[in-house]
């Protein structure tokens, strides 16, 4: 009520002040009444139409004003043209923005649920977005793709430099892990700038899966000829043998002993080829884990009775927690950590060292997978060896067959696992990865 009351007596003010200003100017100049008040109109047109004009003015920067921040209070009189054209253009803005953020919670959800390792980054490297399974792929969460470039540079350089759709196969380590990774870069072009997107596939299964194909497919085949040439050739040895009559004489009785030592010979190392072809098809023959609940710490328990009663001389020592639960192929799994532990002596009884120990112990690694370390504190195994270990028939043994590490691993990638060798400052350490 003030307010109103304050603007009639500004009116009334003006009013008079303009009154007075008209009798004022009538006097001096003798202006009439008519030209005097043409010509105060006019002033007044003149203002009003300019007041009007800055108003108008200022509509449109408040309009767009209002649609950057989002503001839904701004009035406009209902006969404004304006109108309906800001609350049209308002309704689209929050219908795009609607959209929008349904779409980055697809996505987030797309990229939260799937298995497959994706990265997005821009031209620089800055990690945009990326699927949770990168770090399960990775083993960590990265920010920026020079996160990988202290262990991987050549996967950094790859990624950073390509300008075009490619792909390309790397080698991965990952702590005692090594992988095979499948890299696939696709680039595209948003508003002048280049994003990448990046898909990270680990092929070792496959990899694995076609190498076992293979060696059994090379056994079938050796085991099949080699078994149909040697079996004749032992018993025709021992055939030969039998039928020597005793008094068959020689110009020199040493032909004769050199006679039977060669046919006896021959009948022997046919018989060793013969088990040696036994052995050879486990590798092809391999069945199927049966699969039960198991304690690892009894197994192991069983190990080290089994080895302690045949050799005293060595120390067993067993690190385990209560329950560590498993799920695995008993007689399988034993045969594994019975040729690890068997190796272990053997490596400790050519060795020098005076207090022999070999540990047993149940771990978790770095993805929460149950793990049994063999470790011993002998002289350990030489780089090539390393190299060479898993591979059939390859053995640092005078008396060895090269298939026990072969087999094994193959009995733990059957179990969804892996057979390990880890570096070590003093001895060797095998460690059986349970899937």
């Amino acid at each position: 009520m003030m307010k109103s009351q304050f603007k009639v007596l500004i009116a009334a003010c003006g009013l008079v002040a303009m009154g007075m200003l008209l009798h004022l100017t009538l006097t001096t100049f003798g202006l009439s009444a008519t030209t005097m008040v043409t010509v105060i109109s006019t002033v007044l047109l003149i203002v009003w139409v300019h007041h009007m004009f800055r108003k108008e003015k200022r509509v449109p920067v408040e309009l767009f004003r209002a649609l950057a921040n989002g503001d839904h209070t701004l009035g406009l009189p209902v006969d404004h043209p304006l109108r309906q054209g800001f609350r049209s253009a308002q309704a689209q803005m929050q219908t795009a923005q609607l959209a929008a953020e349904q779409q980055v919670q697809f996505i987030n959800a797309v990229f939260s649920h799937m298995d497959l390792a994706m990265l997005i980054c821009d031209e620089h490297g800055q990690i945009i977005e990326q699927s949770a399974a990168v770090t399960k792929q990775l083993g960590l969460k990265i920010e920026h793709i020079d996160a990988l470039a202290s262990s991987h540079p050549h996967i950094v350089n790859f990624i950073m430099e390509t300008r075009k759709n490619n792909r390309q196969t790397f080698s991965w380590q990952n702590n005692e892990l090594h992988d095979t990774l499948y890299i696939q870069v696709s680039t595209l072009w948003i508003q002048t700038k280049l994003y990448k997107v990046i898909t990270l596939q680990s092929i070792k299964e496959e990899l694995n899966a076609k190498e076992q194909h293979a060696y059994k497919q090379l056994t079938k085949v050796l085991t099949h000829e080699v078994a149909n040439s040697i079996t004749p050739l032992s018993s025709m040895a021992q055939t030969c043998i039998a039928l020597l009559p005793d008094s068959l004489s020689f110009d020199d009785e040493e032909d004769k002993q050199d006679l039977n030592l060669a046919l006896s010979t021959l009948a022997s190392r046919s018989a060793h080829l013969s088990e040696f072809i036994q052995e050879f098809r486990k590798l092809s023959g391999l069945p199927v884990p049966k699969l039960a609940m198991v304690d690892l710490g009894e197994l192991l328990e069983n190990i080290k009775q089994l080895f302690c009663m045949q050799h005293t001389d060595v120390a067993f020592v067993i690190e385990a927690p209560d329950n560590a639960l498993c799920v695995l192929d008993t007689n399988q799994i034993e045969q594994v950590l019975i040729n690890l532990c068997q190796n272990a002596v053997e490596a400790l009884k050519i060795s020098d060292q005076p207090t022999p120990k070999i540990i047993l112990r149940i771990v978790k690694n770095d993805h929460d997978k149950l793990c049994v370390d063999i470790i011993d504190n002998g002289p350990g195994i030489t780089q090539h060896a390393q190299d060479m270990m898993f591979v059939p028939f390859y053995t640092t043994k005078q008396q060895g067959s090269g298939i026990g590490l072969s087999l094994s691993r193959q009995i733990m990638l059957q179990h969804g696992g892996e057979l390990l060798y880890l570096h070590k400052a003093q001895g060797a350490c095998f460690r059986c990865i349970f899937g």
